[in-house]
């Protein structure tokens, strides 16, 4: 089988350069690919950078560089820009009527200025705040910021983002109690096969640290709502010609005490490390996939490196 594990692919369509030291850590943690194979079949993984193949903790995979002249799979499909951009997610989470109060595009950092001024008080602005790069993956290209004043190394940062990305998605950040996902694949006919929702492992940042496929306790109008707003997205991605795997990220949220649930975060049309998981489920009975220092009992799959990467199975 021959994997293209394209995880610098948002970059490209966004038409930026990753720096070496990302492509470096994308690239081992896209070994993790392998998985999809059956066990037993040889694998040729194409990565956006070299790595020392003995890092490599599965059997029968040879790793290169590079795009591959024709693949079996691909972490995002090169033709599925508009299907990953956070702008036609946020339309859609407008159109469902889940979409976070507040949350739109910015163009400049005074149109930001101006949005916090307007309807800050209303949306609860006090708050903290995100900026997000329409084309982006694993909590890259963000900007954080708290209140309305703009100033700073934070405006700096929101100068440069713009100049590179030309518009930004600004959403409230919120305390959250539940980070999830849902894994989906999306026939050519419009049909889906739906699997149950997964936890998201974050930290304080929301930067992502792993997987738990065991179910997060939600709710039945929860798990009710999601499954309305995952059939339109899988909807809404069939309209605009995308098929295969995506993964419509959520989470609950605590607001003045009271607990909700925002249903549409994040919707990934690729494979996700959510689809990594329940790989490595079928094939070795575990449960989470984590990256950095595993537990003892756990089953390394990418051992460490200089660039500071290793994950683990148990």
């Amino acid at each position: 089988m021959i994997i293209y594990a394209n995880l610098d692919q948002e970059a490209r369509w966004a038409r930026t350069t990753l720096p070496q030291r990302v492509l470096e850590r994308i690239s081992a943690a896209a070994t993790l690919l392998a998985s999809f194979a059956p066990e037993g079949e040889s694998v040729v993984l194409h990565l956006p950078a070299a790595i020392d193949p003995a890092r490599v903790q599965f059997a029968n995979v040879e790793v290169r560089t590079g795009v591959p002249p024709h693949w079996d799979v691909a972490w995002a499909k090169p033709t599925a820009q508009e299907a990953n951009d956070r702008r036609l997610s946020l339309q859609l989470g407008h159109d469902l009527g889940v979409a976070l109060p507040g949350s739109r595009m910015i163009t400049s950092v005074d149109d930001l200025v101006a949005h916090l001024a307007a309807d800050g008080a209303a949306a609860g602005f006090e708050r903290r705040w995100v900026c997000k790069a329409p084309l982006s993956a694993a909590g890259r290209d963000r900007a954080h910021g708290q209140g309305e004043v703009v100033d700073g190394e934070v405006r700096v940062h929101l100068g440069r983002m713009l100049e590179k990305f030309g518009a930004l998605t600004f959403e409230p950040w919120l305390d959250r109690m539940i980070d999830l996902g849902i894994c989906v694949q999306l026939r050519p006919d419009g049909t889906l096969h739906v699997d149950r929702p997964h936890t998201l492992i974050s930290d304080s940042r929301g930067h992502f640290l792993g997987i738990d496929i065991v179910e997060p306790a939600l709710t039945e109008a929860e798990h009710a709502e999601l499954g309305r707003v995952v059939h339109a997205a899988g909807s809404k991605l069939h309209g605009v010609g995308f098929t295969g795997a995506f993964t419509l990220d959520a989470f609950v949220y605590r607001d003045h005490g009271v607990r909700k649930l925002h249903p549409l975060c994040e919707l990934n049309a690729r494979h996700t490390f959510g689809h990594v998981a329940r790989a490595l489920h079928a094939r070795l009975g575990t449960r989470m996939l984590g990256f950095g220092t595993p537990p003892p009992e756990a089953r390394i799959l990418v051992a460490p490196g200089a660039d500071g990467v290793s994950a683990w199975a148990s």
